[in-house]
């Protein structure tokens, strides 16, 4: 399994310094596995303060019914995108972080990860055979 995985390290010596991350995937590498693939692993505690996908091309499976979810690895799997569809991931597409519903709505952000930390996408359903998206974090030391 292709792992798109970026260790986030922090190269700046301020601590107040924003890193931006960028991870590309491209579904057709793995030949659309159902699986969970690696993201973002930390180098060190960090806050992600900012997160949202693009659609680079539409992103296809034989029945149209996958959903992804991104999230941390061994925690809230789902955090920062939940049962998002496969149509929404359409070419040029903005996609943005879930809602966290409650009393008030909250975006999940800022978001703590430990040193050692990963964040992952999950496909869910049935195999996506094609398509590139990325995913972009926006990082502050913690």
């Amino acid at each position: 399994m292709s792992d798109a995985k970026k260790k986030v390290k922090f190269p700046n010596p301020f601590a107040n310094a924003r890193e931006e991350v960028k991870v590309i995937y491209d579904f057709a590498v793995d030949g659309g596995l159902v699986s969970v693939i690696n993201l973002l692993e930390a180098e060190g505690d960090l806050a992600i303060v900012d997160f949202y996908a693009r659609g680079i091309t539409e992103l296809d499976s034989a029945g149209d019914g996958v959903t992804i979810d991104v999230g941390i690895v061994g925690g809230d799997t789902d955090i920062l995108l939940d049962g998002a569809a496969e149509a929404t991931f359409a070419a040029g597409a903005l996609v943005q972080s879930t809602v966290v519903e409650g009393a008030p709505n909250v975006l999940p952000m800022p978001l703590k990860l430990a040193s050692g930390g990963i964040i992952a996408m999950q496909i869910i359903g049935e195999a996506l055979t094609s398509g590139k998206c990325e995913f972009h974090f926006g990082v502050v030391r913690f």
